[in-house]
């Protein structure tokens, strides 16, 4: 008997190995096109393109967008001996058309690898491209895919967005190096918090205005610079924050995770920087009647980390109270900016419609499908409460 239940044993645990897959559809990295980064940009014919078109490569399509597609180099092609140019760890293929999707399967014909996009990190799209084709067109193929992951991050440029996934720094891969870009956050407080495919569909979806983080190039850098708006209803490209009017708005949403406020001293001429530790916010919609207004309320704790007057005592509580003056000015006058900016654009961004709709919902479901434009002529004040902690190692500068 007792051999027969090990019989039976051994027969199930064969069957239930047969049931298991194990690996085999897998393919060798090698043997894959990995994308690691995507440009869009208005389309423009490249001579390359031009010579496949003139030899009979051509395919219907209208030329709406030019699509450059960046591509890890295989670690076998690599050869130690080569020169700079030969080592680039990436390479970037270029097609025109009106479809994301036909466009990538287009280039399938021209390299001997298939493209694959479970590595693609990054996705810039110029804002000339945003005013003629919505944001909900370029990324249907990006949503829908399979194989792309919804934390792939989204970047707007005012420029060719092709140009951002040009090699900067030797050695690096464009399209990553952008996205570690946001590591930086806690030291620079005019920068968006990164914005995912995840993050916009809400938006999308509601049609409500978000932002995009802006990337600008030169020959030898790229930094991250301002914000596009992405407009509510229309989904295209709706205007530009500058870096002090992100600053600003980094601000009344209480999303800052570090940097710092620089201002001068009215009495002294001097700079002064207050470090930030830590920042919270909170919007508050005001109803009376037909009326509607907000008040926002900013804390922050921090500490000079920079002083240029040697000659100020640092423990003196009534210059340390002047100072936390001069830098609630100073961010109060930031978050006038923005939202001056917002009105001018008819663009809320900074979540004045979220507020309305969670404290006063009846209000809400009255002016929500015109909000951007209701917004446009809402008040709003600002009240800041800075706290300065210390001074650093020292109550007194360098003379």
């Amino acid at each position: 008997m007792k051999r027969v239940r090990l019989g039976f044993l051994g027969m199930a645990a064969l069957l239930i190995c047969s049931t298991l897959s194990g690996c085999w559809s897998s393919s060798p990295v090698e043997d894959l096109n990995l994308e690691t980064g995507i440009a869009m940009d208005v389309a423009e014919q490249s001579s390359q393109e031009e010579q496949i078109n003139r030899k009979g490569g051509a395919y219907p399509k209208k030329e709406l967008i030019t699509g450059t597609f960046q591509f890890i180099v295989p670690e076998e092609n690599k050869s130690s001996g080569s020169s700079p140019s030969q080592t680039k760890k990436f390479y970037n293929v270029k097609g025109n058309g009106d479809s994301v999707f036909e466009i990538l399967r287009e280039i399938s014909l021209r390299i001997n690898r298939p493209p694959i996009g479970f590595h693609l990190k990054t996705v810039i799209i110029s804002s000339s491209l945003l005013r003629k084709v919505p944001l909900y067109e370029l990324l249907d193929f990006f949503l829908g895919d399979n194989d792309i992951r919804p934390s792939v991050q989204l970047l707007i440029s005012t420029g060719t967005a092709s140009e951002a996934l040009q090699e900067k720094i030797p050695g690096q891969t464009p399209a990553f190096a952008l996205k570690d870009i946001f590591e930086n956050r806690k030291r620079n407080s005019r920068m968006l918090k990164p914005v995912s495919l995840a993050k916009v569909i809400g938006p999308m979806k509601a049609k409500r205005s978000f932002l995009l983080p802006n990337v600008i190039t030169t020959e030898s850098e790229v930094k991250l610079a301002g914000a596009g708006i992405i407009k509510g209803k229309a989904q295209t490209y709706g205007g530009f924050l500058n870096e002090s009017e992100v600053e600003g708005l980094m601000w009344i949403k209480g999303e800052l995770k570090g940097g710092l406020v620089k201002s001068i001293d009215p009495e002294t001429k001097k700079n002064i920087v207050y470090e930030i530790k830590s920042v919270k916010s909170s919007i508050k919609a005001i109803v009376q009647g037909d009326d509607i207004s907000f008040r926002v309320r900013m804390n922050s704790e921090g500490r000079i980390s920079e002083n240029f007057n040697p000659n100020e005592d640092l423990g003196n509580n009534r210059l340390l109270g002047r100072e936390e003056s001069i830098f609630q000015e100073k961010v109060n006058s930031l978050a006038k900016q923005t939202v001056a900016k917002m009105h001018t654009l008819r663009a809320d961004v900074g979540g004045f419609g979220d507020a309305l709709r969670i404290q006063h919902p009846k209000v809400w479901k009255k002016v929500k499908d015109d909000w951007d434009k209701t917004f446009s002529t809402i008040p709003v004040q600002f009240s800041t409460d800075i706290h300065i902690e210390d001074y650093g190692a020292s109550k007194t500068t360098a003379d």
